[in-house]
């Protein structure tokens, strides 16, 4: 699979600076504007997070800007369009206030009821809220899980997270972020309970500095969370794109729909809608992820009851 510098950069949205270190050129410096729009953003986040701190609202940063630092030692090589960021759920309220006085609202779709009971609804169902703010162009997503619908219970992920944040020095700032053994473990997680639609997530995973991993501690993580098949099937593709592998790997038999349907959504452009029958596919991709019956279990009760749920919100405010 070739790719070409457009559909790499506008498709998988990889900065030109990231596609010269793949193909081994040196074109990037025609591409300054983007480098200055990405100075900006790191700006704007700057602030968001010196916003945060200032009201009191302790967070953990995932992804973003403190990845490219994290990485490439500069946070402007991986583009971010928006920002991720991790509260506990007793912070939503007051991140909510903070955010609407400072010209943030909640992006298209996205609800916060007054309800308790309707935002327990939300809390179970879904796992982030996304804001908007027009005047910087800014797309935050204020997270209380990491991700859904993995295979061990929230209270036990959030414990796993408590133990397994550092801080970082960035900015002459102190920022709290996942370990190097949990971050690496989440980002490829996260790339693949998205099938991969993007190489910018793979080659979060390709160039993350492995010398700073215990993989002692990440293996263990695979284990504890039964996710070796998709520490195989990032292998597959560490190896096809950029012919290498993580030290390890579980050796497990990856179905082939496992590996094809991952191709397919590589390969061909994101929609925005999808038919039954690909809803089906995609709903069977995720059901594969983990062996845990529970985790199926979920999967499948939440694509049931999600959609007459969120329904029976939108009602409520009527």
């Amino acid at each position: 699979m070739k790719f070409s510098r457009e559909i790499l950069h506008n498709r998988h949205r990889l900065s030109h600076q990231q596609i010269d270190m793949w193909l081994g050129e040196n074109s990037s410096k025609e591409f300054l504007q983007e480098k200055m729009r990405q100075l900006v953003k790191v700006k704007n986040f700057i602030n968001l997070g010196d916003l945060l701190h200032k009201n009191g609202i302790p967070f953990v940063n995932l992804k973003g800007p403190l990845l490219s630092y994290r990485i490439y030692n500069d946070a402007t090589v991986r583009i971010s369009n928006d920002i991720d960021i991790l509260i506990d759920e007793e912070m939503i309220d007051s991140t909510i206030k903070i955010l609407f006085e400072n010209q943030f609202e909640f992006s298209h779709g996205t609800i916060w009821p007054q309800k308790k009971s309707h935002q327990k609804h939300i809390l179970r169902y879904f796992h982030h809220l996304t804001f908007f703010n027009k005047e910087l162009n800014m797309s935050l997503e204020v997270h209380w899980k990491l991700l859904n619908n993995l295979p061990v219970s929230d209270d036990k992920l959030k414990n796993m997270i408590k133990n397994n944040l550092i801080k970082m020095d960035f900015s002459g700032r102190k920022w709290t972020v996942l370990n190097p053994e949990f971050d690496l473990f989440f980002l490829m997680i996260h790339g693949a309970n998205h099938k991969w639609e993007r190489l910018k997530w793979l080659v979060d995973v390709s160039d993350y500095p492995t010398l700073d991993v215990n993989f002692l501690v990440f293996e263990n993580l695979v284990k504890e969370f039964k996710a070796e098949r998709i520490l195989d099937q990032t292998n597959f593709f560490l190896e096809q794109f950029f012919n290498k592998k993580l030290p390890c790997s579980a050796n497990t038999k990856l179905p082939k729909s496992f590996i094809n349907f991952t191709i397919k959504s590589i390969e061909n452009e994101m929609a925005l809608k999808f038919s039954v029958k690909e809803y089906a596919y995609r709903y069977y991709y995720g059901i594969q992820m983990f062996p845990d019956i529970s985790y199926k279990f979920g999967i499948i009760s939440r694509a049931l009851y999600r959609s007459w749920s969120v329904v029976r919100l939108k009602f409520s405010f009527e």
